[in-house]
């Protein structure tokens, strides 16, 4: 008798095969998952009945003789939304139970409504982007710290109107299907573990540098949100006459820079004028920068030992000559310093995060072991980088 959890792995192993390549034959399926011929016939026959799997035509390519018959994604009549709410910009990925790209969209986030007019506002877009057909389930990464256990959402500078439970409490009206929230920062590190910067690898640290700064963390495989979701807020340390988030973030860059009399807009500027020979003041909200980066990192070393620390936000390609010489830091810390590594994924990471959330919550009703995602979250950021993100008009 099959066990439950080797029944739940075995469903998990035929996916996640056939998300990664599309299409594959049964006998194919067996050799590269190790199952049986009689486990791969009855998986598929229970996933085709759950409306995942269908047989197409035979399958090209396998020589003279009877052609083995295609298994193939289905699950085109349910999608999935995973949402990206950050401070500045909310992202908004859609996809089918096969990761088939129905949407993909950027908007402004809308800093002057209530808990319960954002709510509205992502519903409107929500619904506007899946059409007739209501998202199975929703994920939704905040830029504050969300409780595990009470989906409390705390520390929200950008939107202290979200903090509570008013958001969720308004969405659970609005939205059908399951409904999950996170920090947005660890939705993000979720996408970079699932097709980035730290796939492969079991034990890995985000970190964002944006208008804020946040981190995250996945240890032994599994994320870390802490007892009440505060682990990686790190931004709220000490450093100097302010915090780290104040010498790290780009707002703090910017903060500091018009103190010493500097006219700036954004990071960007501080790091193009240091480079072009500006004065002093610029240069030394750099090494500030620079050396609470340091500070962070070994912080984030000797807490975790990660494998990999991947850099992420708008802020962190700058990041990119500070590198070798913050590795060769850790490594005076610890004999195996972590890889550092910007972003693979980019701005669309928090909502991959968020849309495998979404996935996952779908398939675990159906009795699915978590699939490997990789191969089909790698060919949804291959649309996403090809496609200008737009969503069409919904209620106001």
């Amino acid at each position: 008798m099959e066990s439950s959890d080797a029944r739940r792995a075995n469903r998990a192993a035929v996916l996640g095969h056939l998300l990664a390549l599309g299409a594959a034959t049964r006998v194919a399926i067996g050799r590269a998952t190790g199952l049986s011929k009689a486990t791969v016939s009855r998986v598929v026959d229970e996933l085709m009945h759950d409306g995942l799997v269908r047989e197409g035509g035979p399958m090209s390519g396998g020589g003279p003789g009877r052609q083995a018959l295609a298994l193939r994604l289905a699950g085109e009549d349910r999608v999935v939304c995973g949402v990206d709410l950050g401070g500045t910009h909310t992202r908004f990925l859609v996809t089918d139970l096969g990761g088939r790209v129905r949407a993909w969209a950027r908007e402004s986030t809308p800093h002057d409504r209530d808990a319960a007019g954002i709510a509205a506002w992502l519903a409107g877009h929500i619904g506007a982007l899946t059409g007739d057909t209501a998202p199975s389930a929703t994920a939704i990464g905040l830029p504050g710290a969300v409780h595990p256990g009470t989906g409390a959402v705390r520390t929200v500078p950008n939107l202290p109107q979200l903090e509570g439970t008013a958001l969720r409490e308004a969405l659970d009206g609005l939205l059908t299907g399951v409904l999950a929230f996170d920090n947005d920062v660890n939705a993000a590190l979720r996408g970079e573990v699932t097709a980035g910067a730290a796939r492969g690898h079991g034990t890995a640290v985000l970190v964002a540098a944006g208008t804020g700064l946040g981190a995250a963390v996945h240890l032994d495989g599994r994320p870390l949100p802490g007892r009440t979701g505060g682990v990686g807020e790190f931004g709220v340390l000490p450093h100097g006459a302010g915090t780290l988030e104040d010498a790290i973030s780009g707002g703090g860059m910017v903060r500091r820079a018009r103190e010493r009399g500097h006219a700036v807009g954004d990071a960007a500027e501080i790091f193009a004028a240091a480079a072009n020979g500006a004065g002093t003041g610029l240069r030394a909200v750099l090494d500030e920068a620079r050396e609470a980066l340091g500070v962070l990192l070994t912080a984030v070393t000797v807490a975790y030992e990660p494998e990999v620390v991947v850099l992420g936000g708008g802020v962190a390609p700058a990041f990119g000559p500070w590198l070798p010489g913050l590795r060769a830091a850790l490594a005076e810390v610890t004999p195996r310093p972590p890889l550092l590594r910007p972003s693979a994924l980019g701005d669309p990471a928090g909502a991959i995060g968020s849309w495998v959330t979404a996935l996952q919550a779908v398939y675990q009703g159906m009795d699915v072991a978590l699939p490997d995602l990789g191969g089909v979250a790698t060919t949804v950021l291959k649309h996403l980088t090809k496609e200008d993100p737009h969503v069409p008009a919904s209620p106001a």
